[in-house]
């Protein structure tokens, strides 16, 4: 069983893109071809995320926006997280980046390198 991850050990996958709004986000990834969409509260710990902050952090942050206990903010947080590393969306950078789909390879600004390179 792998060592639990710090929130910090986290990187965004290269290939997700975001359109953010007052009712959450949607979240691309050109790599899998696939969206997928945040609330408001999803959408802040995203930031929070790209910000780099520690789970400490994000739930603290969480605490002053919204009345919720914070062991249930640091619960729904972790738990979110989990399923944005399960959705490839981000992963450790110890580990390789994650895996191109075929989508990838259809994209037309991808340069493939010749044979008599």
């Amino acid at each position: 069983m792998s060592e639990p991850a710090k929130i910090k050990d986290f990187t965004i996958a290269p290939g997700v893109r975001e359109t953010a709004s007052e009712d959450g986000a949607v979240l691309l990834d050109i790599e899998q071809g696939i969206c997928f969409s945040l609330n408001p509260v999803g959408l802040r710990i995203w930031e929070l995320l790209k910000k780099r902050c520690s789970l400490d952090q994000i739930a603290d942050a969480l605490a002053q926006e919204f009345s919720v206990p914070r062991t249930q903010l640091l619960s729904d947080a972790s738990e979110f997280i989990e399923a944005l590393e399960g959705k490839h969306l981000i992963y450790r950078p110890r580990q390789s980046s994650p895996k191109k789909s075929w989508f990838s390879e259809m994209l037309p600004f991808r340069k493939k390198q010749s044979s008599a390179d």
